[in-house]
């Protein structure tokens, strides 16, 4: 008779009776979360942190909870404060690679790279992850930071396997043109504007690749066309100092 007692004493653990509903603490801090959600998209930090942190007490293991509180402590600027929650998300979740990936971001704003790179790389340990291309274009933008353009040149290539879209590909061109190889960025940047015809940093970064082969006629035809595509921009003061030299 004991052990029938202790059986539904442990499966009663965990809920909370209401109104002669039993709701199960996973599901209230579901609730929670769902309204702090809510709140987050409207752009309300306050009552978003409110009801995450409402869903954290409700049950200790919602990760979700967890990982939202990091990304408004990282918007905040409480840096060391959103590490700690993307870590608390990450030891509930080991293969959580969204927030790894947020983890790393952190790290990359405190110019710790190698701490960047080792969760960006954790967050493509898991081959179920659907957005692959994220982690290895921060993982290209922290190579870029260091000036180890090779290393971009790859992350961004990878990136790209991934998701062949005009930004990936702007950022690729860019590495590949710091790296002196600027035929390969032409090509790049080719591929872009058919892409994104109308993106003047694509017209602006092809024209400078076209400067450094020697391909004046081209390079003021993309000058022209960033001056066209942004005229008020400093992009287009930009091109036309360069057209002014070049003319």
């Amino acid at each position: 008779m004991r052990t029938v007692i202790l059986i539904v004493l442990l499966a009663l653990t965990g809920c909370v009776t209401t109104g002669g509903n039993t709701v199960s603490k996973s599901k209230m801090a579901e609730g929670y979360f769902d309204k702090g959600l809510a709140y987050f998209q409207q752009k309300d930090l306050e009552l978003a942190s409110v009801e995450f942190n409402r869903s954290i007490q409700t049950d200790s293991s919602f990760k979700l909870s967890y990982y939202y509180l990091g990304i408004i402590c990282d918007m905040r600027g409480m840096l060391e404060e959103s590490i700690n929650y993307y870590k608390k998300a990450t030891s509930l979740d080991d293969k959580f690679s969204e927030a790894y990936n947020a983890l790393g971001v952190v790290y990359e704003k405190q110019q710790k790279w190698n701490d960047a790179i080792k969760n960006f790389q954790k967050a493509l340990q898991n081959k179920l992850y659907t957005t692959p291309h994220v982690p290895y274009l921060n993982m290209g933008d922290v190579y870029m930071a260091q000036k180890d353009y090779p290393k971009a040149v790859e992350a961004y290539r990878s990136a790209k396997q991934y998701a062949n879209q005009d930004f990936i590909v702007l950022e690729l061109a860019a590495a590949l043109a710091e790296d002196g190889k600027n035929k390969e960025a032409i090509n790049e940047y080719l591929e872009g504007v058919d892409m994104a015809p109308r993106n003047a940093n694509m017209r602006y970064g092809l024209a400078l690749a076209y400067l450094k082969v020697g391909n004046k006629k081209s390079a003021v035809q993309e000058f022209k066309k960033v001056v066209e595509l942004a005229p008020k921009s400093d992009l287009a003061l930009k091109a036309n100092d360069y057209l002014k030299t070049l003319r």
